[in-house]
């Protein structure tokens, strides 16, 4: 009986693997226009400007958007989306594929069979493990710091070979706001500023941001980057809260409230950044008397 089902395990082990064997053996699909680096970077920048709108709002702290950032942009890097000089993945080598369905089809079956005959069932094998595996230490303040010292080299490693790579010099300026090292955050946007992300609002208003912390308030230049990204898109979240933010400060009440209404009709109107639009408006009400 044990033979027969043996022999049985064997074949229907070697049926399943069949399925993994034939993509290695197929030749190598041409390479598409998108890569999945590109739509990974395409995810990246829309769950930034999320994270954006939910601080812009209040709907989080600072702390928190910094953690939430920090570990967007750790996973961006950990996907391979900024791969050097921004070329899509080699397909593999045929040999390394034969060699790999190889290894699948001889050897997976007979490991798996001697794993069986070694320990006995699968309830033996389960038991072997540590169940503490499963559950992760919670990073420490002191490993997230160094975690991000390490990034910021690879970054600049990165940008050394590839300066003209603008999701790279935007990530090292985060990565830098986030070690509070805001001069030299400011020297990366610079950089961004020079590599195409004068074009892009999201970049525009990112380094506006900065420059706001930096100097104590929005006047100046970031007022003007904020200007410059409101003319690429309108509509753009980010842009509309702080031109409206800028001119509330400066009593410019009627452009406080065009700016923060035309916010309202991007916004979902049942979420929670609404909301303080809302309330803010009411306080552009209150202030002008209609209140």
């Amino acid at each position: 009986m044990n033979g027969l089902f043996l022999i049985a395990a064997l074949v229907s082990c070697l049926v399943a693997l069949a399925f993994v064997a034939y993509p290695l053996l197929r030749p190598a699909p041409r390479m598409e226009a998108d890569s999945q680096a590109d739509v990974n970077r395409g995810v990246h920048r829309d769950r930034v400007r999320e994270l954006d709108q939910d601080l812009a709002a209040g709907t989080l702290t600072q702390g928190q958007y910094d953690l939430a950032l920090a570990d967007l942009e750790r996973e961006l890097l950990d996907s391979g989306a900024l791969s050097e000089d921004g070329a899509t993945p080699r397909p593999r080598p045929r040999r390394l594929a034969m060699a790999a369905a190889a290894l699948c089809l001889g050897g997976l079956p007979f490991a798996a069979m001697g794993l069986y005959l070694g320990v006995g069932s699968a309830e033996t094998v389960f038991a072997l493990a540590d169940p503490a595996m499963d559950e992760a230490p919670p990073v420490s303040a002191e490993g997230r710091q160094r975690e991000f010292e390490m990034l910021v080299q690879q970054l600049q490693g990165r940008l050394a070979e590839s300066p003209g790579d603008l999701d790279s010099w935007m990530l090292l300026g985060r990565t830098q706001m986030y070690l509070d090292d805001l001069a030299a955050a400011e020297r990366a946007f610079r950089e961004a500023m020079a590599h195409g992300g004068d074009r892009d609002p999201d970049a525009l208003t990112r380094y506006a941001d900065l420059l706001a912390e930096r100097q104590g308030g929005l006047s100046g230049e970031p007022a003007t980057l904020i200007e410059k990204a409101l003319d690429i898109d309108p509509d753009h979240p980010q842009g509309l809260w702080m031109a409206g933010s800028l001119a509330f400060q400066n009593q410019e009440l009627a452009t406080a409230r065009q700016h923060w209404e035309r916010l309202l009709e991007v916004l979902p109107s049942e979420s929670r950044e609404a909301e303080i639009i809302r309330s803010n408006l009411d306080r552009v009400d209150a202030a002008t008397g209609k209140g």
